[in-house]
């Protein structure tokens, strides 16, 4: 479904860094110093940032193209990091988000968590080693292995009361390990070589179990990752990454979930079982349970802002986003969430706070969720979702809809494909749970549907909590569910991805399935759903598992129209084979029912597939002076060519009935790309069948040859058809 693909450059969890110009210790501290007497785990220490190394950050934010208000604030100061040497040997969580990215912003990965580790540090040889202590790694009660993660240089203790408790680092000074994955969604991604050139640190906080701050980083890889018009160094990524060191802690209440056989929720980190061999998968979910302090969400203050706006007066945006949240609370039968809009105080990288990103930019049509997770046990420590400005169009959702909107399909854009990188740590990196794109069904966009009883604006905020509850959903630890709409009216599920009327209608409520399987995760009933369920894993495998499907007959009431429309285009229209690309996105899932849907389900997809195009053609569709053989022609031609190399058994003999026919022209409107076309299905076939049926063709067209009937043109092609038929026969097999 992606039609933009998002692409996540994911830097994993550093403190990250190339070494500091100079080790300079602290001699002027500010008056307002943190008192290091009080004994906090990590305190700052102001230093001041030497002019030639505060020119060289502003060059370096001038050359990342870094905005005008970042150039100004470049800083003159910096800090080092005190670390208490009583809690060296506690265990921390690690984390990252990256907050900023250039080029290519969110599209390249910003506003994701770059994942967490749980560490602990050890002191040897003047420097601070950071080691990976979670409980993931040990095979054994004899290997267990220290996985190192990071090292800094120490730095002198500043002239301060109290400095002898602390140990003192530059986390702008660590070692890089780092490369960037070339097609990172894919199967086979590929590593490149990416060195941080310069990082400078700001906005240090501490909070009530540890503390976060900002680094400001630019890097360089070996080779070419962005083609962006702005940034002219083709080889440079540059970006602002949110760093958390907070306590281990593990939530009172939370009790690991073995995964059901179906999977209704997202999967833990992998962890070794030691002295098994066995590696072990739970189901992550929040430490949430009856009496608890509710968790609460902020929400961007620039959706309120664009709230304001004398365009939506009459919308509450935040509302609807608020309502999206909170409204999983019924469905635990007590108070879980609550949402507030955020504080200019408070960013989306700060790992204690649960942000809902909003992006005004009208460009960015995606919403996903993302979250931070205990890589010990699965328990979801924290949460995002972000939504881009085109959620918030209101184009279509007026009550008089323009003309063409509808369910007639729109010529298809050509297909690009985008080159995913993404920045990967020490071998990590991560993704979003969900990526799901504003009006994604081509033939549901907005249009003036939904409940006609509401109002535009009632429909917009109604449009954005179904988004919302979807996405908060996913950060429960719920996974798709395209079985949803087998259960009418609308869909029993929230997390399906439904056209436009039924995201109306359900408003941002959770359905039944919602309830029922979030109960189960979270302790609540001891029974699975009982509604149907299929998730990513199986669209397509499973014909009934598909993605803005509709109804309790999918194929009758969504698939063979979508076809049917598509078909008429090209017999009544004269389209030309361009279109056929559209099939497999507009009208695929009649595919996928030919393919892998039983007997009954494989035969009635075929029956819709080559009727008005299968051969022989209707004679009375001849007749009709409106109709275009030509496109028959194509549309049969893309269906062979989808279904010949390997049919269902089901429908493989009227396949091959189909190919046989279309080879020697049977009915007498089949083009001669077609015709070359069936050769090659048939050669690649590999069988004594589709060689026995090359040579019958062969006999056949030969004597049609032979009785002189055909144009010139028609002679030489029929020639050349022939030359290609002994190309593959000669011989057949390979």
């Amino acid at each position: 479904m992606l039609k933009r693909i998002l692409l996540a450059t994911t830097l994993a969890l550093p403190l990250v860094s190339v070494a500091a110009c100079g080790d300079d210790p602290v001699t002027d501290v500010d008056p307002d110093a943190p008192d290091l007497e009080r004994g906090d785990d990590f305190v700052a220490i102001p230093r001041e940032v030497s002019s030639i190394e505060a020119a060289a950050r502003q060059q370096k934010l001038e050359e990342a193209g870094a905005p005008v208000s970042r150039l100004r604030a470049a800083p003159t100061r910096s800090f080092y990091l005190a670390i208490k040497k009583t809690a060296l040997t506690d265990r921390w969580f690690l984390s990252a988000f990256l907050e900023q990215y250039f080029p290519g912003q969110v599209s390249f990965g910003a506003a994701m968590s770059l994942g967490t580790r749980v560490v602990s540090f050890k002191l040897q040889n003047d420097k601070l080693f950071v080691f990976d202590a979670d409980d993931r790694h040990a095979g054994s009660s004899v290997f267990d292995p220290d996985v190192l993660v990071e090292a800094y240089p120490l730095v002198d203790a500043p002239p301060l009361p109290g400095a002898g408790q602390y140990v003192f680092i530059d986390p702008a000074a660590g070692l890089n390990r780092f490369d960037l994955l070339e097609n990172y969604m894919g199967s086979n991604p590929w590593p490149i070589r990416f060195e941080i050139e310069l990082a400078f640190l700001q906005n240090f906080r501490q909070i009530a179990d540890g503390a976060t701050y900002q680094q400001v980083f630019t890097g360089y890889a070996d080779q070419p990752i962005g083609d962006d018009g702005i940034e002219p160094n083709a080889f440079r990524g540059s970006g602002t990454l949110g760093i958390a060191l907070r306590r281990y802690k593990e939530g009172s209440h939370y009790q690991e979930v073995e995964l059901p056989w179906q999977e209704h929720y997202f999967r833990s980190e992998p962890k070794l079982v030691p002295n098994t061999g066995v590696i072990r998968q739970t189901a992550a979910h929040w430490d949430i349970h009856p009496g608890m302090q509710p968790i609460e969400w902020v929400i961007s203050p620039a959706l309120a802002t664009l709230d304001a706006t004398p365009e939506y007066a009459d919308a509450d945006l935040v509302g609807a986003v608020k309502r999206g949240i909170e409204s999983w609370n019924q469905a635990f039968g007590f108070q879980v969430f609550r949402a507030r809009l955020a504080t200019s105080s408070e960013s989306f990288g700060q790992d204690d706070k649960n942000y809902i990103i909003f992006d005004p930019d009208p460009s960015l049509g995606y919403a996903f969720a993302n979250w931070r997770t205990n890589p010990n046990t699965g328990e979801i420590r924290g949460a995002s979702v972000y939504f881009g400005g085109a959620w918030v169009d209101r184009a279509g959702f007026e009550d008089d809809p323009a003309e063409g909107s509808g369910n007639a399909p729109v010529r298809p854009a050509s297909v690009t494909k985008a080159k995913l990188t993404g920045l990967r740590w020490a071998g990590v990196h991560s993704e979003p749970l969900c990526v799901l794109h504003a009006h994604d069904d081509d033939d549901h966009l907005p249009s003036g549907g939904g409940n006609a009883n509401l109002t535009a604006g009632q429909k917009l905020e109604a449009y954005i909590a179904n988004m919302m509850v979807h996405e908060i959903g996913h950060d429960l630890g719920l996974r798709h569910n395209f079985k949803g709409t087998l259960i009418e009216p609308g869909s029993s599920s929230v997390m399906d991805y439904t056209n436009f009327e039924t995201s109306i209608a359900q408003a941002g409520d959770p359905q039944p399935y919602d309830i029922d399987a979030v109960r189960y995760l979270y302790g609540l009933s001891p029974s699975l759903p009982a509604q149907p369920f299929c998730t990513d894993d199986t669209v397509g495998l499973d014909p009934d598992c598909q993605r803005f499907d509709t109804g309790a007959d999918p194929f009758g009431v969504h698939w063979q129209p979508r076809w049917e429309l598509l078909r008429d285009y090209f017999l009544y229209y004269g389209v030309d084979a361009s279109w056929l690309e559209y099939f497999g996105g507009y009208a695929g899932g009649v595919f996928d029912y030919a393919n892998n849907g039983d007997w009954t389900q494989a035969n009635r997809a075929f029956d819709t597939m080559i009727a008005n195009v299968g051969v022989p053609i209707d004679p009375a569709l001849l007749a009709d002076p409106d109709f275009f053989p030509s496109g028959a022609d194509l549309v049969l031609g893309e269906v062979l060519r989808q279904l010949g190399a390997s049919p269902s058994g089901d429908i493989a003999a009227r396949v091959d009935a189909q190919i046989s026919a279309v080879l020697v022209n049977a009915d007498g409107i089949r083009g001669f790309a077609t015709r070359r076309a069936m050769v090659d299905i048939l050669k690649g076939r590999q069988t004594v069948e589709a060689y026995g049926t090359l040579l019958e063709s062969k006999a056949a067209i030969e004597a049609e040859l032979a009785l002189g009937a055909m144009s010139p043109v028609d002679v030489a092609l029929t020639r050349d058809l022939l030359a290609r038929i002994d190309r593959a026969i000669s011989p057949y097999f390979d």
